[in-house]
């Protein structure tokens, strides 16, 4: 498989980009980490990294490799975990808000 100039520079930008994004992500959950959102930004912190190793792989490799398969199954599963994390948490700081358990103290 033959790569252009601009597919081969691609390679290292995806890989500094996305550990860009995966070290901020665990530096945001290790300040977010007691608060009620610090399991969604764990997963979402692994759903980068995985996106990231993903992306360095399909440029790298063919793009209906097995490993790939696998790999963006594994990623689409962490974000759909995600998002119903974040789902369950805002149902619960809801129903807290109503009974009155999450409110500002006046």
């Amino acid at each position: 498989m033959t790569h252009s100039v601009v597919h081969l520079l691609g390679v290292p930008f995806a890989i500094i980009a996305g550990t860009g994004a995966g070290v901020f992500a665990l530096l945001s959950w290790g300040i977010f980490r007691d608060s009620p959102f610090g399991t969604a930004i764990a997963l979402l912190s692994v759903g980068m990294v995985a996106l990231t190793i993903y992306h360095t792989m399909l440029l790298v490799l063919e793009p209906e490799s097995l490993a790939l398969h696998v790999l963006r199954s594994a990623a689409n599963t962490i974000l759909a975990i995600f998002v119903g994390l974040l789902i369950l948490r805002h149902r619960q700081l809801r129903s807290g808000r109503s009974r009155g358990e999450g409110a500002w103290p006046d």
